[in-house]
């Protein structure tokens, strides 16, 4: 029995009344000729998608920490500076 034997049982997830003439690679469920993705093997709209766009990554946790630390040191520096300016030229 091929592989097309073995999805004939099947009903695509999306379009019932369609039998299924592909499985996704990804999350397994049978499709039709129109819902896989043949370059990727995948699901059209849900798993093959995931593949084209990634999602965009945003600055680590550390990263953000290091930030915010520096800047606190940066405005303690520029207050000690003031305070240092201001005694020097009120005296």
């Amino acid at each position: 029995m091929n592989r097309g034997e073995d999805m004939a049982a099947f009903r695509c997830m999306n379009h019932p009344e369609r039998e299924a003439a592909h499985q996704c690679a990804r999350c397994g469920k049978p499709l039709c000729e129109e819902c896989y993705n043949p370059d990727f093997g995948r699901c059209r709209e849900n798993c093959a998608d995931s593949l084209v766009k990634p999602e965009p990554k945003g600055p680590s946790a550390v990263f953000r920490v290091i930030v915010a630390i520096l800047a606190i040191i940066g405005a303690l520096v520029v207050l000690l500076l003031t305070i240092c300016g201001a005694l020097i030229f009120t005296q």
